[in-house]
C-alpha cells in the first residue's frame, strides 16, 4: 500500500515541479504597462501597441503619453485656431508606425532638421526669414482689392478656380473666385502688412512665394494669400488664395491647392516664439522636403498634390505625417524653446507641407527665437523620425474624408 501510494504522489510532484520549471505551460503574463498611470487624476489608461496611453477626459488634453492637462488651444488674434479635436489639435503619439516608414525616410534623404525661420522682423533685411502673420478688425479698415496676376513669367494655371475670396459690402466669401463670380475679388489686407520676403519690387520682381496670412479677428477667420506683390499703384497683385472659418474642422475641396502646395493653412501648424517661449506647443508643424521626393498623390488630411515627383510607393505622399520617436530623450540641457519645439514633434507630429528643402520645419520672423534654439533643434536628425499611419483614425465610424475632425474611438 504504501509504495503504491507513493508512486502517483511523487509522479504528481514531479510535474508540478516541471510546469514550475517552464515545462510547457503558458508563459507568465506581461506587466500591464498602464500599472500606475493615473493620467494626472484626469483620464484613463489604455494599453496602446504594449505602451500606456491615456484617454483624458472631457476638458483635457493629453500633452504626453500618460498626462492630461487642461484644454489650452492654440489662438491667434483672440481666436481658438480649430476646434479641440481638429487633426492638427490631436495628439498623435499613439497611432501607429506607418509601414512604408523605412522607405519614406530613406526617399527623402538624411539629413538635420533645419528652422526655417530669423529673428529680424524687418522686412527690408536680408535676414528677413520665416513666414509672418497679421491680425486685423475685419470691420474696422477697408477691404482691398486685387488683381490675380503674376508679374513673374511662367505662372500659367488659372489659380482663381481654386481661390476664395470677398464679394460686396457684406464681405460674402464666394469659392470659387471666378472673375464671373468675383469680378471685384476683397481681401482684409492691412495699409502696411507684413509678407513673407518683404514687399518685393522690381520689373519683374524676384520670384518666391512671398505668402500674405492674415487673422480676421472680429470674424475669427483665417485668409492666407500667396504670391503677393504690390502693384505699384497703391494696390496688390496675388496668384492665389484661400480662407478657413476658424471654428471649424472641414478642409478644402478635393484636388484643391491654397496658399500651401498640400491645401493646407500655413498659420495653424506655423512654428510661433509666444508658444515655444511659453513652454508648450499644443499643435501639430509643417515642413518641406525636395518636390521630386513627394509621390503624385495626396494623403488625408491633404487636398492637394505636386507633379514633380513619381506615383512610387517608396516616396511619401504630400500631406504625410511624420513625428519624432517616443525613444528619442529631448535633453534636458535644452532651452525651454528648444524642449517644446522637440515635444510638440512627438505629440503632434508635422506635416509634408510643400516641396522645398528637405527637413526644414516653417516658423515666424521674431525677435523672441534664441540662437540657442536653432542650434538644438537643429542638432536632431531625421534618423530619429518615423511616419504615422493615420489608418486607426479613418477606420472610425463617423470619419469623413473631407473633414479635420478625428472622431472619438
Amino acid at each position: 500500500m504504501a509504495g503504491s501510494w507513493w508512486f502517483p504522489l511523487a509522479a504528481l510532484l514531479a510535474a508540478a515541479s516541471a510546469s514550475a520549471c517552464g515545462g510547457g505551460a503558458s508563459p507568465a503574463p506581461a506587466p500591464d504597462p498602464c500599472l500606475g498611470i493615473d493620467c494626472s487624476g484626469h483620464g484613463a489608461c489604455a494599453a496602446s501597441g504594449g505602451r500606456a496611453a491615456c484617454r483624458c477626459d472631457a476638458g483635457y488634453l493629453r500633452t504626453t503619453l500618460t498626462t492630461c492637462e487642461v484644454v489650452a488651444l492654440p489662438a491667434a488674434g483672440g481666436c481658438q485656431v480649430f476646434p479641440a479635436d481638429h487633426l492638427f489639435n490631436t495628439p498623435i503619439d499613439d497611432l501607429p508606425v506607418h509601414p512604408s516608414s523605412a522607405a519614406f525616410l530613406a526617399s527623402i534623404g538624411a539629413g538635420r532638421l533645419h528652422l526655417d525661420l530669423g529673428t529680424s522682423t524687418d522686412m527690408a533685411s536680408d535676414a528677413y526669414y520665416g513666414i509672418p502673420w497679421n491680425v486685423v478688425e475685419g470691420d474696422l479698415l477697408t477691404w482691398r482689392t486685387v488683381r490675380y496676376r503674376s508679374p513673374v513669367a511662367g505662372y500659367t494655371w488659372n489659380a482663381r478656380a481654386e481661390s476664395d475670396c470677398a464679394v460686396g459690402a457684406g464681405h460674402v466669401v464666394t469659392s470659387p473666385c471666378t472673375a464671373a463670380a468675383a469680378p471685384t475679388p476683397l481681401f482684409p489686407i492691412p495699409a502696411s502688412p507684413l509678407v513673407e520676403g518683404g514687399l518685393a519690387t522690381g520689373s519683374p520682381p524676384p520670384d518666391g512665394d512671398h505668402h500674405l496670412l492674415i487673422v480676421d479677428a472680429q470674424a475669427c477667420r483665417l485668409w492666407e494669400l500667396y504670391h503677393v506683390f504690390p502693384d505699384g499703384s497703391g494696390g496688390w497683385d496675388i496668384y492665389g488664395s484661400a480662407t478657413w472659418d476658424l471654428a471649424s474642422s472641414e478642409l478644402r475641396p478635393a484636388d484643391w491647392t491654397s496658399a500651401d502646395a498640400a491645401g493646407f493653412p500655413i498659420l495653424p501648424l506655423l512654428l510661433r516664439a509666444d508658444e515655444a517661449s511659453a513652454g508648450a506647443i499644443r499643435h501639430a508643424l509643417r515642413f518641406t522636403i525636395p518636390s521630386d521626393r513627394i509621390r503624385t498623390s495626396y494623403a488625408w488630411p491633404a487636398t492637394h498634390l505636386t507633379e514633380n515627383g513619381t506615383a512610387s510607393t517608396a516616396l511619401p505622399e504630400m500631406g504625410q505625417l511624420f513625428r519624432l520617436k517616443a525613444s528619442y530623450a529631448i535633453p534636458t540641457s535644452f532651452n525651454g524653446q528648444a524642449r517644446a519645439i522637440l515635444q510638440a514633434m512627438k505629440t503632434y507630429g508635422m506635416y509634408v507641407a510643400d516641396g522645398g528643402s528637405a527637413w526644414y520645419v516653417t516658423g515666424e520672423p521674431s525677435a523672441a527665437w534664441l540662437g540657442a534654439t536653432v542650434t538644438q533643434v537643429q542638432s536632431v536628425g531625421s534618423d530619429q523620425f518615423e511616419a504615422v499611419d493615420l489608418a486607426p483614425i479613418k477606420a472610425r465610424a463617423s470619419w469623413r474624408v473631407d473633414s479635420a475632425r478625428v472622431p472619438p474611438p
